[in-house]
């Protein structure tokens, strides 16, 4: 008996063997196509239960126990029917070449043990494999092996089922949790970096990393297609002296050693460059030292964004602030001389002019503090503190000593800009210029550019928020949800068979269901701390800050059913009306840690189950299966 459970245990260690071997060598086939992937992983086990039955313990010529039933139900459970049916052949071509009085159990026991892995898959359906799915897979897989053995020869059986059924039922069962461990482990380990990859690929701006030889180690396709490269591949392993002038490449090298040596980041390093159609362009770039685990220095992480758009803008502020200020150079300005102690020495009538309510003061041989209780008496300068007035005054006169410059703003409207510049003898100039043009641009200028901002994040068809604005908004309220602990909600919603409708009655009739759609969402969302957008095509998002589960359901209630009161027609659909289907995801207050990825996938799985129960009503999600609150 001892010797049973020696063989089998080190079989054991031949499944762990060859399931790590293929995570391993998973990367090698990650490009190829799914069937192909699933092919590849059917051959790699089904080598697998070949080794499997060459550590084999014989009982008598043909009589074979191993663990080729735990990695053949893997092959199932991981893999689908591509990866059993090419598995399980290759493990019964083995054992058919082997022979003997046990090859019709094993040929019973291949079928059972990768029946049991694509059945208990199937009965998991989208939902993702865990622990306790390869509980009942082991299960259902022991289950079946000790059948299979029920159809040994009678010679052998009894012994069998004395002495080597339960010690190779039990090591089946701890092979599948061993093994299935490992897959699971390198899937999760696999979507991160699948997650990272996407994002390093999909930003918009241009993004690398590099090793701590300068070696391009990874790059985006904006990068890869900004130095002529068609795909980021060519681009690893080279360094800035392959892409660019020596002169600019050994600065950039320079910089990323020193923070290799000192770690810490550099953040918003301009230059101006020639792209290859012969235009200059202006990028910023960041970059901070990366360290491994043992705080070791081992590259360098790198975004480059192109602002040329934003210095042209800015080039063009600049402009008409120097022009501005030209033009102010050129007019008679109101001018004010101090002495060292603060009085008044000399005045023109212009800056008598700039402050007619305390312009009485503003005598020779009045001191400076006499002349700001007169601005605070009268109210003059809106600017003014109403609290704590002793204490500006005193800033105010220590100011007559030092340069500086400062903005004003008067009863009448206007501004003044104040210009104090110290002479060598200790007096003061006061140059009073009235800007109240320039203060009214800047104005206009900022409102300009929040309007420009507000179009950016807003969908132009419905008016709604877009995708990338609902991106931003649901990181910060998330992050903002957590420190307060409050609850958070999201909805997901979906035009039931919209594209039946825009084959039916044409794109600008599926353009104005929209607008009717995100009109009656924005009759259901009324609080300033909701925020509904478009998630992209018939797809629609609201985040309900500050909202549990069940004021969730009502606001999505409200909006399915006013959508359905405009008995928008809908020839292409089983409703024969514009219906919605709304998934909702809630973070509730003793919710610790948030994810936006994750309340995006749980809002989208409540949506998938809604469309799938007949669309037109709401779900909820809930964590052990998917909930449901039709509505």
């Amino acid at each position: 008996m001892n010797t049973v459970w020696h063989d089998l245990i080190a079989n054991l260690a031949i499944v762990a063997l060859v399931i790590t071997g293929w995570t391993q060598s998973r990367p090698w086939v990650g490009g190829q196509v799914h069937a192909v992937r699933r092919a590849y992983f059917g051959l790699f086990m089904g080598a697998g239960a070949i080794a499997s039955m060459l550590m084999s313990i014989e009982l008598q010529p043909g009589v074979l126990f191993d663990l080729r039933l735990s990695i053949l139900s893997l092959a199932g459970f991981f893999g689908g029917p591509v990866t059993a049916l090419v598995s399980g052949v290759i493990a019964l071509a083995y054992r058919a070449s082997i022979g003997g009085m046990g090859f019709g159990s094993a040929l019973i026991g291949v079928f059972v043990a990768t029946g049991a892995g694509i059945g208990v898959r199937a009965a998991l359906g989208t939902r993702r494999p865990v622990f306790k799915h390869l509980l009942v897979l082991g299960v259902a897989a022991v289950a079946g092996y000790l059948f299979a053995l029920s159809w040994l020869p009678a010679a052998v059986r009894a012994t069998v089922m004395a002495q080597i059924a339960g010690p190779s039922a039990a090591v089946n069962f701890v092979s599948i949790l061993v093994g299935g461990l490992i897959i699971l482990q390198n899937m999760h380990s696999e979507l991160e970096r699948e997650l990272l990859r996407a994002a390093l690929d999909q930003a918009p701006d241009y993004a690398y990393v590099k090793n701590a030889r300068s070696e391009f180690a990874a790059v985006n396709e904006a990068t890869a297609h900004l130095n002529g490269y068609a795909r980021p591949a060519e681009m690893i392993g080279k360094t800035d002296f392959d892409l660019t002038s020596a002169e600019r490449a050994a600065k950039l090298f320079a910089v990323e050693q020193e923070l290799l040596a000192k770690g810490g980041a550099v953040r918003g390093i301009e230059e101006h460059l020639i792209d290859r159609d012969g235009e200059g362009r202006w990028f910023s770039t960041s970059k901070v030292a990366l360290r491994d685990r043992d705080g070791d220095m081992i590259g360098i992480a790198g975004v480059t964004r192109d602002v040329t758009e934003e210095k042209r803008m800015h080039k063009a502020l600049e402009d008409s602030r120097n022009q501005l200020s030209f033009a102010l150079a050129e007019m008679a300005d109101g001018l004010a001389m101090f002495d060292k102690d603060g009085y008044l020495v000399f005045s023109n009538q212009q800056y008598l002019d700039c402050f007619p309510l305390t312009a009485h003061t503003r005598l020779p041989g009045v001191h400076i503090r006499e002349m700001l209780a007169s601005v605070l008496e009268t109210g003059e300068q809106i600017t003014a503190p109403t609290l704590d007035s002793q204490a500006w005054v005193d800033k105010i006169e220590a100011s007559l000593h030092n340069e500086s410059d400062e903005e004003v703003a008067l009863q009448d409207g206007r501004w003044l800009q104040l210009r104090t510049r110290s002479t060598r003898d200790g007096a003061s100039l006061v140059v009073v210029s009235d800007i109240t043009n320039a203060k009214r641009s800047e104005l206009a200028l900022r409102g300009a550019t929040e309007q420009l901002e507000k179009l950016a994040n807003t969908d132009g068809l419905t008016g709604l928020l877009n995708r990338r604005a609902f991106d931003s908004l649901l990181e910060d309220e998330l992050k903002r949800s957590t420190r307060s602990k409050g609850a958070i909600s999201l909805l997901m919603i979906d035009v039931d068979r919209f594209k039946a409708y825009n084959d039916l009655y044409g794109h600008p009739a599926g353009d104005e269901c929209l607008r009717l759609v995100s009109w009656c969402l924005q009759q259901s969302v009324r609080r300033p701390t909701d925020h509904a957008a478009r998630y992209g095509g018939e797809e629609f998002v609201v985040i309900l800050a500050d909202t549990d589960e069940d004021g969730a359901y009502l606001v999505a209630e409200n909006f399915r059913k006013q959508l359905r009161d405009l008995r928008l027609p809908h020839g292409g659909s089983e409703k024969s009306i514009v219906t919605a289907s709304v998934g909702v995801a809630t973070y509730a207050t003793d919710d610790p840690r948030r994810s936006t990825h994750e309340l995006i996938t749980m809002a989208d799985e409540a949506l998938y189950s809604a469309k799938t129960a007949g669309r037109d009503r709401v779900f909820g999600w809930r964590s052990s299966a998917i909930g449901t609150r039709a509505g």
